[in-house]
């Protein structure tokens, strides 16, 4: 099915002379394994610099890896905690005691040491671990002093390894195909069954969906769209989408790091409820469709005359020389992968990177103090550069778009028609979507992919163009955990290997049956599916630690986002 824009619509549009139409359609041409290299280096020289440097992640998360008191902080004070874990957005712990601090179990003592004579220590013997971690041995860490870590993957390989194992692999069949990562299983899953702590079991997923993302995209990269001759991915909307979904997540960072868990944790069921439920009913609304289509398919066959123009294929796929000379020029540039979009995200990758560095990690330890004014103006002045460059790259979208319909451009049906008021209302929702991802702790390929399909993309190209989007952020978390230590570098290449392999055969499968059955409703069902599961288990666990936390007396009101003006020597929970 294609449409074809009428005279009044042509009029309405304006005209686009041929001189201001020039070069609009202009694109740079790489094959997929280039395209594919590029934007995973990329994400690795993004990560290893977010890691050398210690600052959050590029979805915005923080990270806190002060395992040690100051040199100048004594070391036995029984004043003196520190954040236990990695601080993964809405992921919080409660403070602990170093060595030397006073305890009743081992669950008042940081990760790493057993409470022994009511005193904070290192572990001498792997029982002192276990009370604490099934899977804990006490083993020498890089500086060679024990302590409690979780096994290796091979000492031995138990039930529970086999378990995450088989997990893993079927949640990344599920959620590479639908365009998502899939932490919202994999991470509760990790710390409920593999008992690993947030400290390992959040860069974990990262390297799992990695792999996944990295075959996912590999077989996309390959694969034409369903109607159109070009590829299958929406390079104009990654180009416009993209780099504001990033800002709004690191914007909406500040709102997590202030809000007590509580508010997150019904904030978060709240939001992927109502997510999971459009995305359910487009799913239907798609299987309707669907189905008509197939029934009026078959009437048409069965009637004398036929249908002459149900087979019809879209223009795009005409011999050249059968189209006009500037139409012949719109479809040549639309039919490889456009190496420009790429450059547009590293852009903007860049910008929010160099500001990052300039602003400084948790607590503000950048150029400028947290809360200051020129800390304030370290965070919003990544906000008029992205959507100055989100203004341009729409100005030549919105006019090829006008140039297309003076030349009576067939456009192909799930095609988004980016006209000026689509091109700066569009990355509004994304950004919005991104801010909701960032103060809810949740990836922000989970709200993507429904946004897409709200917008009106047809729901392979939606889930593919949002798993696009998902390789850098996913390459670059995961060569920062790696550079900081925050990775267990055996179970990480494991299930690294297990999401390689996932990602191909859900991808491989989905493609499969798209073309066996012609349908592709199937594919925002299982995006449904793992919205739904997520849901489950990230609004259990956000209740788990809401119910610690209480448990222990924390502080459940707001919290501050400068903790480090209060004390400097005291790193705040989260």
């Amino acid at each position: 099915t294609t449409t074809r824009m009428s005279g009044l619509e042509r009029g309405s549009a304006g005209h686009v002379g041929d001189r201001e139409g020039k070069g609009i359609f202009s694109s740079i041409h790489a094959s997929p394994v280039v395209i594919l290299s590029l934007v995973v280096v990329a994400g690795a020289i993004d990560g290893t610099f977010r890691g050398v440097h210690q600052l959050p992640t590029i979805l915005g998360e923080d990270l806190s890896v002060h395992a040690h008191p100051p040199a100048d902080w004594h070391r036995g004070s029984e004043l003196f905690q520190s954040q236990a874990y990695v601080t993964h957005q809405d992921t919080s712990m409660l403070l602990q005691q170093l060595e030397g601090g006073t305890c009743s179990e081992s669950w008042n003592c940081v990760p790493g040491l057993v409470c022994e004579g009511g005193k904070c220590n290192l572990c001498s013997t792997d029982q002192e671990c276990i009370v604490r971690n099934s899977k804990n041995r006490c083993m020498n860490n890089t500086e060679g002093e024990p302590e409690c870590s979780h096994k290796p993957l091979f000492d031995p390989f138990d039930s529970s390894d086999v378990a995450i194992s088989v997990i893993t692999f079927f949640t990344i069949v599920l959620a590479a195909p639908a365009g998502v990562g899939g932490g919202g299983i994999l991470v509760p899953m990790y710390l409920a069954i593999g008992h690993f702590s947030p400290h390992y079991g959040i860069p974990l997923s990262k390297a799992t969906i990695f792999g996944g993302a990295i075959t996912n995209n590999y077989f996309n990269l390959k694969r034409r769209h369903p109607v159109a001759n070009r590829p299958m991915i929406d390079y104009t909307a990654c180009m416009l989408l993209e780099p504001v979904l990033l800002l709004g997540t690191i914007l909406g960072v500040f709102f997590n790091a202030v809000s007590p868990g509580w508010a997150i944790t019904v904030l978060l069921v709240v939001t992927l409820c109502y997510t999971t439920y459009r995305t359910g009913l487009k799913a239907y609304e798609t299987y309707i469709k669907e189905e008509k289509a197939e029934a009026e398919d078959e009437t048409s066959r069965l009637l004398p005359a036929g249908n002459p123009n149900g087979n019809k294929k879209h223009f795009t796929f005409n011999d050249d020389h059968e189209l006009p000379p500037e139409l012949r020029a719109i479809v040549k540039a639309e039919s490889g992968h456009n190496l420009y979009s790429v450059g547009v995200l590293s852009v903007s990758w860049v910008v929010i990177a160099t500001f990052s560095l300039l602003k400084g990690g948790e607590g503000g330890e950048g150029v400028f103090p947290c809360g200051s004014v020129g800390y304030w103006a370290l965070v919003l002045a990544p906000t008029p550069i992205i959507f100055s460059l989100v203004w341009y790259v729409g100005n030549r979208a919105s006019a090829a778009y006008y140039r297309k319909v003076e030349l009576g451009y067939e456009f192909p049906e799930g095609d988004l028609h980016w006209t000026k008021r689509n091109t700066r209302v569009f990355p509004l929702y994304c950004i919005t979507a991104g801010f909701a991802a960032g103060a809810l702790g949740i990836a922000a390929g989970t709200i993507l992919g429904p946004v897409l399909l709200e917008l009106g993309l047809l729901p392979i190209v939606a889930t593919t163009s949002s798993g696009f989007m998902v390789i850098f952020t996913a390459s670059s978390t995961t060569f920062q955990f790696l550079v900081m230590g925050q990775l267990q570098v055996d179970y990480a290449m494991f299930f690294c290997m297990i999401g390689l392999l996932g990602g191909a055969v859900g991808n491989t499968s989905v493609n499969w049956l798209v073309k066996k059955y012609k349908k592709t409703w199937f594919v925002v069902a299982i995006l449904t599916f793992v919205l739904f599961m997520s849901v489950f288990l990230m609004g259990y666990a956000g209740y788990v630690r809401w119910a610690v936390a209480e448990h222990h007396g924390k502080n459940m009101g707001i919290r501050s986002l400068c903790p480090s003006l209060l004390n400097p020597h005291v790193h705040a929970m989260r």
